[in-house]
C-alpha cells in the first residue's frame, strides 16, 4: 500500500513537472496567428503603432520560452494575442475612414475641377492675362493628375496614398480657384481700360 502511494505520489510530481514545464505553444500559436490576421488587415500601415507593440510583445513571449520562463511567457503570449486582435480592429476602422475621406474629397475636387476648367476656358484671351490662363491651365492639368492618381489608389486600396494625392489634388485646385478671381479682374481691368471712347 505504502509503495502504491509512493509510486502515485511520483505520478502526480511528474505530471505536475511537465505540465508546468513545457512550453506555452498553443498561446504563442494563437497569437502569431492574431499577428499574421493583423498584417494581412493592413496593420502595419493603419495601425502601426498597436501592430508593433503585439510584435514586440511576442517576441518577449518567445525570449521568455528561450529562458525556460514558461509562465511568464504564457502570460506574454496571451497578451500578445490581445494586442493584435485590437491592432486588427484599429487598422481595419482607419482603413474605412481613410478611404471615406479620400473618396468624399475626391467627389468634391472631380466636380470643382470641371467648373474650374470651364471658367480657364471660357475666358477671352487677349485681354490682358493670357500668361495667367496658360499658367491656371498647367495646374488644373497637375490637379487632375493627382486626382487619377487618387482614384488609381482607391482602386488598389492603397488608401493612405490616396488621401495624400487627394489632398495634393484639392490644395492645387484652391490655387487655381483663388488665380482665377486674379485673371478675372485683370480682365476686367483690361476692358475698362480699353473701352471705346463711344462707350464711356
Amino acid at each position: 500500500m505504502r509503495s502504491l502511494l509512493r509510486v502515485g505520489a511520483l505520478v502526480a510530481c511528474v505530471a505536475a513537472f511537465v505540465s508546468c514545464g513545457s512550453p506555452p505553444q498553443a498561446e504563442l500559436d494563437a497569437a502569431q496567428a492574431a499577428l499574421d490576421s493583423a498584417r494581412q488587415a493592413g496593420a502595419e500601415s493603419y495601425a502601426a503603432d498597436a501592430y508593433n507593440r503585439a510584435k514586440n510583445t511576442l517576441a518577449d513571449a518567445n525570449a521568455k520560452v528561450e529562458q525556460s520562463d514558461y509562465e511568464a511567457a504564457k502570460t506574454a503570449a496571451v497578451q500578445a494575442k490581445d494586442q493584435a486582435d485590437q491592432a486588427k480592429s484599429l487598422a481595419e476602422s482607419t482603413k474605412s475612414r481613410i478611404r471615406d475621406e479620400a473618396q468624399a474629397i475626391v467627389s468634391r475636387v472631380s466636380n470643382a475641377i470641371g467648373d474650374a476648367r470651364a471658367v480657364v476656358d471660357g475666358a477671352p484671351r487677349g485681354k490682358g492675362a493670357d500668361g495667367d490662363l496658360d499658367q491656371l491651365r498647367a495646374d488644373l492639368g497637375q490637379a487632375e493628375a493627382a486626382l487619377g492618381s487618387a482614384r488609381g489608389s482607391l482602386s488598389s486600396g492603397n488608401f493612405n496614398a490616396a488621401l495624400d494625392q487627394a489632398k495634393s489634388s484639392e490644395s492645387k485646385l484652391n490655387q487655381v480657384q483663388s488665380a482665377v478671381q486674379v485673371a478675372m479682374q485683370k480682365i476686367d481691368d483690361w476692358k475698362t481700360k480699353n473701352r471705346p471712347w463711344f462707350e464711356l
